[in-house]
């Protein structure tokens, strides 16, 4: 009775392996199908024109400015990244090398870059603090901003790369900063931004001090990264602007590059993007750096160290005003409302909506 039993489980479990593998081939297959059909055709391009800088008239490619159309087209990436990145790709052509890096991998399992390794054949290489994988090329590495140019570097990543990826759940403006500095100019660029902060603010987390950076680690709270603001300002200093989001990450386009394909970019204030959503609590009463117009326009100095620039920011101190309540409420105040206050949806039972203010700015003392 046993045997039987434990043959009947074994067919059972096979079975069940058979459909869950034919259910991620479907997958798979759909996802690429439907992204297909999404694609542009080269002669889908835009009947207007736009006048140059030497007052010529240009045929603009669209493609990018319907970028933001890609949505939910998810495989391997944490939300909604695959679709988007191959669509831009598919706007900006390559340098040829299918060549990508991305920083906070994790197990490497759900990546930004997983869907062009193993459905395009790319090649690359992954970094994280916590993990390691050969066979995929993940690396355990400690990565900060005095240090990711060397790690670039150890992996011989060509500074014309298609794809990078940065998530440090931390200091990502300035590794952003230090990478960009070092001349590494990728095709297309992704990094996390702090939604928690919305559309209003420009500020980014303390640098960590030099030779400490392990010592401080994200909280999994509200202290994080930088504002899409910020980092939108710090990508124009080195010629990167922003084409699509969701609420977790923003992703870049060399404008150089579009620019000579002939792409329409879409303006800074008008992308699809970026969304305020109040992932997480603990935010009162923090100090962050603000990341103003005179400071941010010597990003791309390089007689300007990492702790120069980091420090030349001046402080802001601020406070949260959060209140959880009914949908209901919110009714017959209109969409503006909504976009104007980071929010999350708790099921039909309440929406959490939450402004920063501040308390105190701090002028830098130079």
């Amino acid at each position: 009775g046993q045997l039987t039993m434990a043959s009947t489980l074994s067919r059972h479990l096979i079975t069940t392996r058979l459909w869950i593998g034919i259910a991620l081939v479907l997958q798979s297959t759909a996802l690429l199908a439907y992204y297909t059909k999404l694609l542009p055709s080269k002669s889908q391009w835009s009947t207007d024109t736009i006048i140059g800088g030497d007052s010529t008239p240009h045929q603009k490619n669209d493609c990018l400015l319907r970028v933001g159309n890609i949505r939910g087209i998810k495989l391997y990436s944490q939300n909604d990244e695959d679709g988007a990145v191959l669509q831009v790709l598919k706007c900006m052509g390559s340098h040829g090398k299918k060549e990508y890096f991305e920083f906070g991998a994790g197990t490497g399992v759900e990546v930004n870059t997983r869907i062009l390794r193993e459905i395009y054949g790319w090649h690359g290489h992954l970094l994280d603090g916590g993990h390691q994988n050969s066979t995929i090329n993940l690396h355990k590495e400690f990565f900060s901003p005095s240090n990711i140019v060397s790690l670039l570097e150890k992996y011989d990543a060509n500074k014309d790369l298609e794809v990078l990826s940065i998530d440090c759940d931390y200091d990502d403006f300035y590794i952003m900063r230090e990478i960009l500095l070092a001349e590494y100019r990728p095709c297309v660029l992704i990094i996390e931004y702090n939604s928690n902060l919305g559309d209003e603010w420009s500020i980014s987390t303390i640098a960590k001090p030099v030779g400490k950076e392990a010592e401080i680690q994200w909280a999994s709270n509200c202290y994080m990264g930088a504002s899409a603001r910020a980092l939108i300002r710090l990508g124009s200093e080195f010629g990167y602007g922003p084409v699509w989001s969701n609420s977790v990450n923003l992703i870049f386009v060399n404008m150089g590059q579009a620019m000579k394909l002939g792409l329409s970019l879409p303006s800074p204030d008008s992308f699809p993007g970026p969304f305020s959503r109040a992932i997480h609590d603990d935010c009162d009463d923090m100090t962050w750096k603000v990341i103003d117009n005179v400071t941010i326009s010597k990003a791309a100095s390089k007689d300007i160290s990492h702790l120069e620039f980091a420090n030349a920011f001046s402080d802001i101190r601020l406070r949260t005003l959060t209140i959880d309540v009914p949908p209901t409420a919110l009714r017959g105040y209109g969409n503006q409302l909504l976009a104007d206050l980071a929010f999350e949806v708790h099921g039909d039972s309440q929406i959490k909506w939450r402004r920063f203010f501040e308390v105190e700015h701090v002028e830098q003392r130079g």
